[in-house]
């Protein structure tokens, strides 16, 4: 019984990501400055605060939905590896921005210790899960789903 509870507990991993992007969401809007200011700031482009929560109370729900989906059905399990994509991007841009502004990016504690190697782990797993051209696909919306988003956000 022991071996099944723990293949149940390492096939729901993906549960993760939406946890995850809930605890980004709270670091981005009441971290610090919260993103919105941040990113005027920083980036002399601002993600209105009303655009952030209508873009993020549109996204999480779904992506949350999604997620369960994956775990439900064969023909979506492709979408851990995209979420697992998207958040490993945001992770790595929250990084980089710290980094570029030598200031606290709203969202970089999460996405360092959250996104990275939560990312990272979706990854590998969807590599080793995920034929190569479905994993390629994946990985490949992951990253224009993100570029979409930031184009919404900051239009």
């Amino acid at each position: 019984m022991r071996p099944a509870l723990s293949r149940r507990v390492r096939d729901s991993w993906p549960l993760l990501l939406p946890s995850a992007y809930l605890l980004h969401l709270a670091e981005e809007w009441w971290g610090g400055e919260g993103f919105a200011s941040w990113t005027a700031r920083a980036l002399g482009r601002q993600v209105s605060p009303s655009r952030f929560l209508l873009l993020n109370g549109i996204v999480w729900p779904l992506f949350a939905v999604l997620t369960v989906m994956a775990l439900r059905k064969p023909a979506l399990a492709w979408f851990p590896t995209t979420f697992s994509s998207i958040v490993l991007v945001n992770g790595v841009l929250h990084a980089l921005g710290s980094l570029a502004t030598g200031s606290y990016s709203p969202g970089v504690v999460t996405g360092v210790l959250l996104y990275l190697p939560l990312g990272a782990y979706g990854l590998v797993v969807g590599r080793r899960r995920l034929p190569p051209r479905t994993f390629a696909l994946a990985v490949l919306a992951g990253i224009l789903v993100h570029v979409l988003v930031a184009v919404i956000a900051f239009a």
